[in-house]
């Protein structure tokens, strides 16, 4: 198991994919959650301008290295231009860059922990 990142390791990791991804999408950020087991759960939310629908980033399960991206049910039906479905793809690449920037920083995090014993 990885040593999980606390909730100011992906508040830092999230300026970090900020800095180097176009802000044209909504900010994520690390959500406020009671730590199970004395550990954050580390869920991201990732506001979805163009849908009505949650999506959250959050590890398999807590310490675990792989991430995975939850799309909630949408409360309600949504119709989109073609412009603003062009908007939607564009903020749902942004949550897929994420999660594959928390992959890797996991990975990374893992690595150095495994060094160090």
């Amino acid at each position: 198991m990885v040593p999980f990142s606390s909730k100011e390791a992906l508040q830092d990791w999230l300026r970090e994919f900020a800095a180097v991804r176009d802000n044209a999408v909504a900010a994520p950020y690390v959500a406020d959650q009671e730590p199970t087991d004395g550990r954050d759960s580390g869920l991201v939310i990732f506001p979805l301008r163009n849908a009505t629908t949650s999506v959250f980033i959050r590890p398999v399960t807590t310490g675990a290295p792989e991430w995975r991206v939850t799309i909630e049910a949408q409360p309600e039906i949504t119709e989109l231009t073609p412009q603003e479905l062009h908007d939607l793809c564009r903020e749902l690449d942004g949550v897929a860059d994420l999660c594959t920037f928390l992959q890797q920083k996991t990975n990374e995090c893992a690595g150095q922990h495994s060094a160090a014993r």
